[in-house]
């Protein structure tokens, strides 16, 4: 259907009629087009124009641009309708559309449906391949899980010739944005393409060759690149485990980028250079684990966290049009904070940093863009997908949709000359567009040229720009003369000044290309003396080690350790890179490994590197020995235990436990537990009933400087013959509190009537206000009934707590406490609901057992719940004006602010699940920047309907038990054992598989209540949403700090005046102050730093000081958002920034401090004061650039 503009609008506000009764969005947020435009802001030197919006395209989630500057445009009307059991609001079917500027002023004037079927549910890519010699002839490839679609033009009427057939299938995530997208093709002319952590079932190549791919938990992990020829054949993996990379771009060299999104709320978005073979890091989930595991070795690394946000679209822009700043850039959308970004690399070794530029953004906060191309005259257009929100498979909007172009500031017009790929010449100038498609048609015709020719000598333009050099160089068509060219190519390249580094790394890629058809020539072809490969750059050296991984171990050894011995330390991508050289298959790495002690006899920071990405098996005896050496400093021996705990050999346990009973620092201990806690639970297992562990605890627990470490050596293998040793000291008032506070926990790891008594009796014993009745709370709950079995100990935990909540003499805390830890379990939870039904309940207790129990994981219990605690209401939800209506108010954020903290105690429980800035719970995402990324009807829509856009990692998951009991909860970790479901309490409950009867189903609810707003007033709701709007700017809450104290004082104001060592003296976390000395801290759940807790009585009149080390990425004004008991002082980089002489309980975000911060390291030291009482502190900061903490610190 080809249609005028005109016509086109009458069609667009029918369908526009027809979205209205199948969706709840609203109107009365999106601007319309040109003012849309009003509030675009381009960066100096650009012009951003309105290329086209609706009615013309709806809802863009992907375009192209054609060699005639043509924009090609993929719709999703039905974006998540299939999925979510929703109507279609188009049952036609969605369309790619082709949107065409007749007259060359920068406008579409026309709209063509180059086809519409029911078989494209919203479809995420579009890719255009026009055919030589002129391009008359278009072949489109659209990428829709489980599809990638092929689509023909050959008569050059812009629409399809009949219905697509299956280019390759196999793709999980059908109307999901984590199926298959980003359709590209490479200056090898090779199809790319990634797929997000849906996976694949079955792909394989078009032909039926090769393997056929399924996801795993190995060497096919969650999100992928692939790479194949333009048949179809030939599939490749390049590189996986990543979260959901919705496009890749390869430049003139052959470099592949791509940016990764994360999960909500984590603030972990990423930009990544690919190395093929590259493990990313995404899995295993789970608790313990770290986001993309860049601490554990064999993970390739990010080159530059982005933050919070939701990208998308990402090209590499190769064009003059803007001059020569910006040639060669990656230009990256995320729709999340409204940007579109250049990226400036800087190589860093064997790899890259980058710096970034906005050159688009919006103060529209309905401007979300989804995709961003080169034309051939060198102007970018951008999509935009226009909608209230982005995220959770959520849609506000089906009307609206746009495209922009940016330009240089006064440039005018549109104007794409006609193209002709006849004769060589024509050949060459299309090649060097800026433009894909432009390129794709070039390569095409030059090589079937070539072919036809049987050319032997390589096409070169020895004055061309290096990118043009490098663009033929790639294009060699995998003959064997071709390989020949390449190889003759390379041979001249070893000689060549630095300069052309590029072009040397562009052909080994090239060659290493080769691998899968069985090309690879012998080692020696490649013309490269080993003599000399020190010789040659970082990123060249990167690529040898790349392509070595298609050799066998006899012809990889020597070349190998040529290159390992090249690296210097520092340089995380030459050491993927080795690691990658290495492969997964055991016997190669084993062979290759075996001499490493011979070629690398003496121990350095450098060589510790490469044992810690390697592995040698050969190395453990050796790390033994070198922990004992005295030269070796703290750091350098907490890396070797690092190095030692991945190794699975029992050995490698045994020689931390003799670490722990030996005289090393602190630090160096603490590592070495943190490594035994783990392993002991698994590899390690043979340790825990070994005579060594016994000896290890016995002489920690005579120590009572080490009686801590033992107690956790005691929990970590779950000891239960120390069970009376621990008691006795839980119970020993001559013990210091927090060696006390240690016990309680162990006990609660060792299921004994013992233990149970034990913890019974301090929570009588110990005064109220004392940490030690709270803790031996917690810990009776960690021995409640779990699964469907109960043990004896478990029965009497149950019994002493429910005799704790009904004790009239306890103190509220404790009962509270009691409370919680019963709603935790289900015979707990059972028996409070029969005691609340038989009108037994303490009155006082009600409220918050009302709330506990209502937000229970248990189904059945959960019910009984709602209905014997009838939430407390304010308002009625169904009474609310509509969403409309509500944005048109202004509330006040202030009085917003005092809703959200008020909901870590109230009815509201915002903040029990969601935390800003390090203050509140752990279960929902961090809503610390959600007023960037949300307009004010998306926040609006998010509170009153939570269960219309729910992020993947936010999905909840039920099971039934064999024993009929049903479970829900977020799904937070996976294993062959068992899987753990989080609740709305934050509490996790453990399934053993065994007891898990049928499949674990996905809900299509939120974890969020969808009446949770009736614990708040009209005014209340409208405030709440005022404050948010407000979280705009990248936050840093330290979950952790060296701390050093208590230091006595006569007063608080004598404490804060005091010059204590820690600030008269450099930091070094060996030095100790008399009998203190510096150790880590973590804050709890609130992000509160609690010295009350940690010292005990000792708080009083006291000084206390916490350190951090904070990296920024550049010189930047940053707010320290500060709070204190009682008196504060703070330095930063030696400099002293505030003082504060209030006596005062601490809260969040009391005292503001403006600083500036230098590039990279900056040190933070805080001083609090107490008088009595509660003694702690909040430590936060804000800044416009992501800041990053640094931990260990650095010396």
């Amino acid at each position: 259907m080809r249609l005028p503009i005109g016509s086109l609008y009458v069609v667009g506000m029918v369908l526009v009629g027809s979205f209205s009764g199948g969706s709840t969005a609203q109107r009365g947020g999106p601007l319309p087009p040109e003012q849309a435009l009003a509030t675009m802001q381009a960066a100096p030197g650009f012009q951003v124009e309105l290329f086209a919006a609706e009615p013309l395209l709806l809802n863009p989630t992907s375009l192209d641009v054609d060699h005639r500057g043509r924009v090609w445009v993929a719709e999703a009307v039905n974006y998540r309708r299939v999925g979510f059991q929703r109507p279609l609001l188009r049952p036609e079917g969605d369309r790619i559309v082709v949107l065409v500027d007749r007259n060359g002023d920068g406008r579409a004037d026309e709209a063509v449906t180059f086809y519409q079927g029911k078989e494209l549910i919203a479809p995420l890519s579009v890719l255009v391949l026009p055919q030589p010699p002129d391009g008359q002839t278009l072949r489109v490839l659209v990428a829709q899980s489980p599809d990638i679609l092929e689509f023909w033009d050959r008569d050059g009427d812009l629409k399809a010739d009949g219905p697509p057939r299956k280019f390759l299938t196999g793709f999980r995530g059908f109307d999901h944005d984590h199926g298959v997208h980003g359709l590209t093709v490479g200056p090898d002319g090779r199809l790319y393409f990634t797929v997000g952590d849906s996976g694949v079932a079955g792909l394989q190549s078009a032909d039926g060759q090769g393997r056929r791919w399924t996801s795993n938990a190995t060497d096919c992990r969650a999100g992928t690149v692939w790479r194949c020829h333009l048949d179809g054949t030939h599939l490749e993996l390049l590189a996986h485990n990543f979260r959901n990379n919705y496009e890749a771009c390869v430049d003139s060299f052959g470099e592949i980028w791509l940016s990764d999104n994360d999960d909500d709320g984590n603030q972990q978005t990423r930009i990544c250079f690919v190395l093929p073979g590259g493990n990313y890091g995404y899995h295993p989930r789970g608790p313990g684990q770290s986001h993309w595991h860049e601490e554990q070795p064999g993970i390739v690394h990010k080159v530059l966290r982005t933050g919070f946000g939701s990208p998308t679209g990402i090209t590499f822009y190769e064009g003059s049009l803007f001059g020569p700043k910006y040639t060669g850039v990656l230009l990256h959308c995320d729709a999340g904070p409204r940007e579109v970004r250049a990226f400036f690399r800087k190589p860093r070794g064997a790899g890259y940093e980058l710096d970034k530029e906005i050159l688009l953004t919006s103060r529209d906060n309905w401007f979300r863009p989804s995709d961003v191309c080169v034309a051939p005259d060198g102007s970018i257009f951008i999509a935009d997908w226009y909608d209230r929100g982005v995220g959770g498979h959520g849609m506000g909007d089906p009307f609206d949709g746009r495209i922009y172009r940016l330009t240089p500031q006064g440039h005018k017009g549109y104007p794409v000359p006609p193209l002709q790929c006849r004769s060589l010449a024509e050949q060459l100038q299309a090649l060097a567009s800026p433009n894909g498609a432009t390129r794709v048609l070039a390569m095409t015709a030059l090589r079937e040229a070539r072919r036809q020719k049987a050319a032997e000598e390589p096409l070169r333009l020895e004055s061309a720009p290096l990118w043009l050099q490098a663009r033929l160089a790639l294009l060699e068509d995998g003959s064997e003369a071709g390989r020949r060219q390449t190889l003759r190519l390379l041979h001249q390249q070893w000689k060549a000044p630095p300069a052309t580094s590029a072009l040397r790394a562009a052909l080994i890629r090239r060659i290493a290309a080769w691998a899968p058809q069985g090309h690879l020539p012998p080692w020696e072809q490649l013309g490269l003396d080993l003599a000399l490969i020190a010789e040659q750059p970082p990123e060249v050296r990167r690529e040898l080690l790349l392509l070595l991984a298609h050799y066998p171990a006899e012809s990889a050894q020597a070349p190998f350790y040529a290159l390992a011995r090249c690296y210097s330390g520092d340089d995380h991508f030459y050491r993927a890179a080795l690691n990658i050289a290495l492969g997964t298959e055991p016997k190669r790495r084993m062979a290759i490994l075996a001499d490493f002690d011979r070629h690398f006899p003496q121990w350095n920071d450098a060589v510790a590197d490469l044992v810690w990405e390697l592995r040698p098996p050969s190395v453990l005896p050796r790390l033994g020995r070198l922990l004992r050496e005295a030269n070796l400093t703290a750091p350098q021996k907490a890396r070797l235990l690092d190095i030692i705990a991945v190794q699975e050999d029992p050995a490698a346990g045994r020689t931390l436990l003799q670490l722990l009973q030996e005289n090393a620092a602190t630090e160096v201990k603490a590592r070495a537990l943190e490594h035994l806690r783990r392993g002991l639970a698994g590899p390690w297992k043979p340790v825990q009933n070994s005579e060594d562990l016994q000896r290890t605890i016995q002489t920690l627990l005579q120590q009572p400087d080490r009686q801590a470490t033992g107690l956790q050596l005691i929990a970590a293998a779950q000891a239960l013959p120390f069970v009376e040793k621990v008691a006795a000291l839980a119970r020993d008032h001559n013990v210091p509190e927090a060696v006390r506070v240690e016990a309680i926990r162990t006990l609660g790891q060792l299921p004994s009537p013992a233990s149970v008594a034990a913890l019974t009796a301090l929570c009588q014993s110990a005064a109220p206000s004392s940490p030690l009745a709270a803790e031996s709370v917690q810990a009776l709950g960690t021995l409640l009934p779990r699964g469907t079995a109960s043990s004896p100990v478990a029965q009497q935990a149950l019994s002493a707590l429910q005799q704790l909540v009904l004790q009239e003499s306890a103190s509220g805390a404790l009962r509270s406490a009691a409370l919680s830890a019963l709603a935790a379990s289900r015979p707990g939870t059972v028996w409070l609901l029969d005691l609340h039904q038989q009108g037994k309940l303490p009155k006082d207790l009600v409220p918050e057992a009302g709330r506990l129990l209502r937000n229970s994981p248990f189904q059945a219990e959960r019910n009984r719940a709602l209905l014997l605690f009838p939430p407390p209401g304010k308002l009625n939800p169904k009474n609310l004006p509509p969403i409309s209506t509500l944005v048109k108010r202004q509330g006040d954020p202030a009085r917003g602010r005092l809703v959200w903290n008020a909901s870590l105690t109230g009815a509201a429980q915002c903040a029990k699940c969601h935390s800003i800035r390090g203050t509140g719970g752990q279960v929902g995402p961090d809503l610390s920047m959600i007023g960037k990324k949300a307009s004010r009807e998306n926040l609006y829509e998010s509170i009153l309907f939570p269960s219309k856009a729910i992020a993947d990692q936010y999905i909840q998951y039920q099971v039934t038990t064999t024993s009929e009991v049903t479970l829900s909860g977020l799904l937070v970790a996976d294993t062959p054992e068992a899987i753990i479901l989080r609740d709305a309490n934050g509490k996790d409950v453990t399934v053993p598989k065994k007891e898990i009867d049928g499949p674990i189903r996905k809900l299509p609810v939120s974890l969020m209540p969808e009446d949770i707003v009736a614990a708040l007033t009209e005014e209340e709701l409208v405030d709440l949403v005022a404050y948010l709007e407000t979280l705009k700017t990248p936050v840093l809450t330290p979950p952790v700090a060296y701390i050093a104290g208590p230091f006595p004082a006569p007063s608080m104001t004598a404490a804060l005046d005091k010059p204590f060592g820690p600030e008269t003296q450099p930091f070094d976390p060996q030095q100790r102050f008399g009998a203190v000395a510096w150790r880590l801290l973590s804050s709890d759940a609130r992000g509160y730093f609690d010295l009350a807790a940690l010292h005990g009585s000792k708080a009083n009149s006291s000084a206390s000081y916490l350190y951090w080390e904070i990296d920024s990425p550049r010189e930047q004004p940053a707010e320290i958002l500060l709070g204190s008991d009682d008196g504060a002082r703070l330095w930063l980089n030696g400099q002293a920034v505030f003082r504060t002489q209030a006596t005062r309980a601490a809260a969040p975000e009391q005292d503001r401090v403006k600083v500036v911060l230098r590039k990279g390291k900056n040190t933070l030291l805080l001083k609090v004061a107490n008088g009595d009482g509660p003694h702690g502190a909040y430590l936060s900061l804000i800044a416009e650039e992501e800041l990053r903490l640094l931990r260990p610190p650095s010396r």
